[in-house]
């Protein structure tokens, strides 16, 4: 025997079943940073759940439940550039959709069901939408991307508060709390005060009255023509009746000139609803959540702008902190053509 058939045979035994050798299994890079994100997108759907939770049983701040929103919309729109194997996001997608719901299990399961299946298709929709832009763009689209994923996420968000809202509506909850409301109306007069700056809202209703009516009496040449003593008089008559079709049309006998405007405001959108409700029967549910639906859609637009935001500066900050990276690839595809 040759020493080349010594070293073959030697060879032979050392790569054997009776002498195998060791093999260190790996995962792939990203592995376990892939899973944190699952995690933590199955964590503030869950989340966000119980803060909505609270917000309609416990007065919850809203501005606490919209910042939860936020970074679960955040991570969602990460999940649709980082997340490259469908089923396992459509995966993940069921358990956020199933976390959202922990805290209204005792609710209708009709209910629940619609608007889970619901919630599901559009989640999935702003995922499937986001992915195929990525993937057929030679550089990412990031705001065209974060448009598709957020745009989604923010009606399927809508959609489960809505539907999870819709049946504490058949009791004394027909609209959210005045403390939430005031929250809301401080935020939104700011804007208002900015495009009509002579129209008290922060004041009392007697001091809204007023200024609408001098606004409203401005224009009139004969009112132009009064002296300081009859236009003061014209004034007031004019906030004087204002204030009383106001009082008029709130659901509490207790609003006087002298309420705050945001009580007011508040007691009149009750005693509007209250009468619609009252007319319509089982009718106004649906209505209302329709009404619901398309005005807060309106506002989730700058919501959205707001979310591509936040999104982009966390995005920077992850390609930073080399968390996340872009590579460039080249390719052969096949194409179909005539």
């Amino acid at each position: 025997m040759d020493l080349r058939e010594v070293i073959a045979g030697r060879t032979a035994q050392e790569q054997n079943l009776a002498n195998p050798q060791r093999v260190t299994v790996t995962h792939k890079a990203g592995f376990y940073r892939s899973i944190i994100l699952d995690v933590l997108s199955i964590g503030f759907a869950a989340l966000f759940g119980y803060s909505y939770y609270r917000y309609l049983t416990g007065g919850l701040s809203v501005w606490i439940l919209l910042l939860v929103l936020a970074v679960f919309g955040v991570i969602s729109a990460l999940q649709a550039f980082l997340t490259k194997a469908m089923a396992r996001r459509l995966l993940v997608l069921l358990g956020e959709v199933l976390a959202l719901f922990v805290f209204f299990r005792k609710d209708d399961w009709h209910i629940l069901l619609a608007t889970g299946v619901l919630m599901f298709f559009f989640l999935a929709w702003g995922y499937f939408a986001s992915r195929s832009l990525v993937g057929n763009s030679i550089e990412i689209p990031f705001f065209a991307a974060a448009n598709n994923v957020l745009g989604k996420f923010t009606t399927a968000a809508l959609i489960f508060m809505i539907l999870a809202y819709v049946p504490q509506i058949g009791g004394n909850n027909i609209f959210i709390s005045q403390q939430n409301f005031r929250v809301l109306f401080d935020w939104a007069s700011g804007l208002i005060k900015e495009f009509y700056p002579d129209v008290s809202l922060n004041g009392t209703l007697g001091d809204f009255a007023a200024s609408v009516a001098k606004m409203e009496l401005a224009n009139n040449q004969n009112f132009q023509n009064l002296n300081p003593q009859a236009q003061n008089a014209a004034v007031g008559q004019a906030a004087s009746q204002f204030t009383s079709s106001f009082a008029k049309n709130a659901s509490s006998s207790n609003i006087t000139a002298a309420s705050s405007t945001s009580d007011a405001f508040y007691g009149l959108i009750v005693g509007l609803l209250n009468a619609w409700k009252s007319q319509s029967s089982g009718w106004f549910v649906v209505g209302w959540a329709v009404v619901l639906f398309f005005l807060l859609r309106g506002v989730g637009i700058i919501f959205v702008w707001i979310e591509e935001f936040l999104t982009l500066i966390v995005y920077e900050i992850l390609l930073a902190a080399g968390f996340m990276k872009i590579t460039e690839q080249s390719e052969t595809r096949e194409l179909l053509d005539y």
